[in-house]
């Protein structure tokens, strides 16, 4: 439990580094003084926990499509865009305000938009809001890694966990915004060019998060899962033009077959749990698996390799087509008839690893 746990806190100081969510917290937490800063840091990571808490135990008994999941990054990403255009109008309008006063013998400075300064603020309550709003969209990629840890539901001692490692992260960085704001922030000048820098990157994140031409997964029309569910998974007739229809990765082959092994183990735990999300993780585990970082014919001799390519493009309907054949299952709740599909895909990966596993340049690495 206790290496369960430092995996998870790990992996929540790895989430914690996207550039949406560091964007998300400066553009809320520019030309803020340093308390201020702290709690919008600590606000915006209990939303992000909080809401993936939450939606993480819905997943567990109720299946929500991936497309739904998705319109919490779609409001963030939108959020974070239309911050750097508030950002860089209130620069280019000259709105934002700097004034110095001292108090108790210290001087303070005070930066704010529009004629007066108000003390009342939102910002704590929509950094919650903006926190929660990306966890709904990272929820899955969570219960991934707590599936392949526990195996079973998700415990809130490991979303604790998730989330002590996510504060962490915003807490070091919120230290660097508050040297920012304290000791650069001193002059109109200085303001005016910091605030245009945040406004710009905001602008150029948010705007890559909602229109960049290949999407999280790699794939312009969206993942392999969507593309099953719509009934739009591409049959290849050449295995070069496989590999490239799939995400580029530096996973060797051999690390890709243990993505494809954890996914198996998902969907199986999920039947013996009676755990739809689960299945579904695997599901995605093994309809979205990237491309290895070498030619996957490169592990068998030069002359199997022609026969391993039509391997590749042949097995490759067979395991996308059970898969699919075991999520359209899952909403009946007949968890026999999930096994015996689940048991499917399980002998299509058996069928392939037997038929080659001989024929394996031993030279080569999987």
């Amino acid at each position: 439990m206790e290496l369960s746990l430092l995996i998870i806190f790990w992996y929540g100081i790895l989430h914690a580094f996207g550039p949406d969510h560091l964007t998300a917290i400066t553009d809320f937490s520019i030309g803020k003084n340093k308390r201020k800063t702290m709690m919008i840091t600590v606000l915006f990571a209990l939303g992000h926990g909080t809401m993936l808490f939450v939606f993480a135990k819905i997943l567990e008994h109720y299946a929500i499509s991936e497309s739904l999941l998705a319109y919490g990054d779609i409001i963030s990403s939108s959020v974070i865009l239309m911050m750097g255009v508030y950002l860089l109008y209130m620069v280019w309008s000259d709105r934002i305000q700097l004034r110095k006063h001292t108090h108790e013998g210290k001087e303070h400075i005070h930066i704010y938009f529009g004629k007066e300064h108000d003390h009342k603020s939102s910002d704590k309550a929509s950094a919650f809001t903006i926190g929660a709003l990306m966890g709904i969209g990272g929820v899955r990629g969570m219960l991934i890694t707590f599936g392949a840890i526990q195996g079973q539901t998700v415990d809130f001692s490991l979303v604790l966990a998730f989330t002590a490692g996510v504060m962490l992260v915003f807490l070091c960085f919120g230290v660097i915004l508050s040297y920012i704001n304290e000791n650069l922030l001193t002059s109109k000048k200085s303001v005016r060019k910091i605030f245009s820098a945040v406004g710009v990157i905001s602008v150029l994140v948010g705007g890559n998060m909602l229109f960049a031409d290949e999407p999280i997964h790699g794939h312009p029309t969206g993942t392999h899962t969507e593309m099953h569910q719509a009934g739009e998974y591409p049959v290849h007739d050449d295995a070069n033009a496989l590999v490239a229809s799939k995400k580029k990765s530096d996973m060797s082959y051999a690390q890709m077959m243990q993505q494809l092994e954890k996914g198996m183990e998902l969907m199986q735990s999920g039947v013996i749990n009676e755990n739809t999300a689960l299945v579904r993780l695997g599901a995605t585990l093994i309809n979205d698996h990237p491309a290895p970082r070498e030619k996957p014919w490169s592990i068998v001799k030069d002359e199997d390799r022609e026969a391993f390519k039509e391997t590749l493009l042949a097995y490759d309907v067979l395991l996308h087509e059970s898969v699919t054949a075991v999520t359209e299952e899952l909403p009946s709740k007949d968890w026999a008839e999930i096994n015996q599909k689940v048991f499917e895909v399980t002998n299509h990966c058996i069928s392939c690893h037997s038929m080659w596993k001989e024929n394996v340049n031993n030279q080569q690495e999987g």
